[in-house]
């Protein structure tokens, strides 16, 4: 599974001034509404030892569950568990259509995974719940050998740190791009675009449906992925959900931004007509489709799509390149683009803590998840700087140019803010997606749009 996709959340319908919420399922307090926007996790906890007289560790993953990654982590727990023969580590995959009531009976029952490996901002909102363990010795430990120097970007980490204690450790790093035909480029004596304004008149000029190719094929359905490339823009155009203080500033102080960045990115559809008449439905594989079968000029693509070019379109390999991330109305400061630094996190109650801890610093280290990038190639990233000096990454053209064009340029919705559990309501609600589809599909106006987002966001923020 990658940061996009689709997963079940429990809808926030109203938070009252007293910090509780009224949901579907009746009357809850705020500490439990910052779990409720989750686009994912947990299931039961082992029970401690096991007959053999092992310490049993339960490790529920969300985004490590195809057959490949599957595959390959399965050798990697072998190895620990050779290292480690006192513990025993069971992987719980969880699907994306069973993750919200396994979720809700972990809560209700007390009973979370000793592990998990999520999204983003998840150990944030089990924190605001009482349910996380602290990492803060982990972090030391790491600042201790230089092995923080060695993370990629500092955000990484910093992004859980809530309350002054960290919630989560970064493991690894999911991208986001632009994807291009070189070849269709050059046949317009079009340069790579720099800057939004080179990018536009590109698509434009590249767009020829009547040859079956498409200027921008990007998803602008109500989901998860569509409002990961409109916070590219946002950055871009010197936006932003939070400030560097953690306030919510969306649809104030950031609000000429955001309307700016997504009037710029919902007119490639209402008003340079360079995508396909669908795109208003496009979740992550319609775009990925189109670009693999040559069908579009551009795509706003995941890291896995250098996969997929590798095994489905071997042939246009050498026709593709990614873009370096575009320089917006912001400039210079400015040049960002949404990436996701994921974590892997411990249970509070766990009777295993201490095992699961020592498992957390074996699984996190530099060239530990090597196999799993061998498995899928660019779908996850690691997070230590070493990690990028391998044959695996300096031989393969695209992965070279996604480490220079993008990795440095990728950050997270709380930027320039830090970790606050209510981005994980904000990201598993969707609540910036609406605002492009509601634009693309022509029922609001982009200033609309963007106040109707905020006042949603605002609710989740109340004392």
């Amino acid at each position: 599974m990658t940061q996009d996709d689709e997963m079940p959340a429990l809808e926030i319908q109203a938070l009252d001034g007293s910090g509780g919420s009224e949901t579907r399922h009746g009357r809850i307090g705020r500490r439990e509404a910052l779990t409720l926007g989750l686009g994912g996790l947990f299931a039961l906890s082992s029970s401690g030892v096991n007959a053999q007289g092992q310490t049993a560790l339960t490790f529920w993953s969300v985004r490590l569950n195809t057959p490949e990654l599957q595959l390959a982590l399965k050798g990697i727990l072998a190895d620990f568990e050779k290292a480690h023969p006192t513990i025993k580590v069971t992987n719980e995959p969880v699907a994306g259509a069973l993750v919200y009531p396994k979720f809700m009976a972990a809560v209700r029952g007390n009973a979370m995974p000793d592990i998990a490996e999520a999204y983003s901002y998840h150990p944030l909102q089990f924190a605001a719940a009482d349910q996380m363990e602290p990492m803060d010795d982990i972090i030391e430990e790491w600042r201790a050998s230089g092995q923080l120097a060695n993370v990629t970007n500092d955000f990484a980490y910093k992004k859980f740190l809530w309350r002054d204690k960290y919630w989560g450790l970064p493991y690894n790093l999911d991208v986001r791009a632009i994807y291009y035909r070189k070849d269709l480029l050059e046949a317009k004596g079009i340069k790579p675009p720099k800057n939004w304004d080179e990018f536009q008149a590109a698509a434009i000029a590249t767009n020829d449906p009547k040859a079956g190719v498409f200027g921008l094929a990007f998803p602008a359905g109500n989901f998860h992925i569509t409002q990961h490339y409109y916070m590219a823009f946002m950055f871009q155009a010197g936006g932003s959900i939070l400030d560097k203080d953690g306030n919510l500033i969306f649809g104030t102080k950031a609000k000429d931004a955001n309307v700016r960045a997504l009037t710029y990115l919902t007119d490639f559809v209402t008003k340079h007509k360079v995508t396909p008449e669908g795109v208003a439905a496009y979740n992550t594989d319609e775009p990925h489709t189109l670009f693999v079968q040559g069908r579009a000029a551009f795509c706003m693509g995941t890291g896995g799509l250098i996969s997929r070019l590798m095994k489905e379109a071997p042939n246009l390999v050498d026709k593709v390149g990614i873009l370096e991330v575009l320089e917006g109305p912001a400039g210079p400061a400015g040049k960002l683009t949404a990436g996701f630094y994921n974590p892997m996190f411990v249970w509070k109650h766990s009777p295993g803590k201490a095992a699961a801890k020592t498992f957390v610093r074996w699984f996190i280290q530099p060239g530990r998840m090597e196999p799993m990038y061998r498995a899928a190639p660019g779908q996850h990233w690691p997070i230590f700087k070493s990690d990028f000096n391998t044959a695996r990454v300096q031989e393969n053209r695209l992965l070279k140019e996604m480490l220079t064009n993008v990795v440095p340029y990728a950050t997270d919705f709380a930027y320039p803010g830090l970790g606050r559990p209510e981005m994980g309501v904000i990201d598993g609600e969707k609540m910036f997606a609406a605002p492009v589809n509601e634009v693309v599909v022509g029922a609001k106006k982009p200033e609309q749009a963007v106040a109707d987002a905020h006042n949603k966001m605002a609710q989740l923020f109340r004392a």
